[in-house]
């Protein structure tokens, strides 16, 4: 039965991950608007819930729902993929210029990869894992505010300063 439910669940991290190639390659060829709908059907399947259910949550709850009863590093990995996912809609909202979407997506993206480096520590990430000095500089137009600069504290990371 684990057996089946493990396999089940790496089922759907592959799947996300080829919506998550799918969006970059729209991203590219500036179709951004096809990407971002790409990105909206990898949450869905990587959730399990339609988007209008998924985005009644908020980060918090999404990390809850993909840690939840899984295994450490089936949890890290899901929590990764949805990272990765926030960081390519701000690539998508960056090229739109909706800088204040772009933000707040890859500010989730950073949150969920500290989160996750601290919930699950000493884990090999995996190669779509958000590259965090990489979200720092996209970031780095304003000062992170204090949850944020804690997480990075509590994760070992170099700790800009907050707000």
């Amino acid at each position: 039965m684990l057996r089946t439910r493990r396999d089940y669940l790496l089922r759907i991290i592959d799947e996300v991950v080829e919506f998550l190639a799918r969006a970059v390659f729209q991203r590219k060829a500036g179709r951004e608007q096809e990407s971002l709908q790409s990105i909206v059907q990898a949450c869905e399947r990587l959730f399990g819930l339609e988007a209008d259910a998924l985005f009644q949550f908020n980060p918090d709850q999404h990390f809850v729902m993909l840690t939840e009863g899984a295994e450490p590093a089936e949890a890290s990995a899901r929590v990764l993929l949805y990272a990765a996912l926030n960081v390519e809609a701000g690539r998508n909202y960056s090229a739109l210029k909706r800088p204040e979407l772009a933000r707040v997506s890859y500010l989730n993206a950073l949150r969920l990869t500290l989160r996750t480096r601290v919930a699950f520590p000493g884990g090999a990430a995996p190669h779509y894992a958000p590259d965090i000095p990489e979200l720092l500089a996209l970031l780095s137009d304003q000062p992170l505010d204090a949850e944020t600069t804690g997480l990075l504290r509590m994760a070992g990371t170099e700790t800009p300063s907050a707000t």
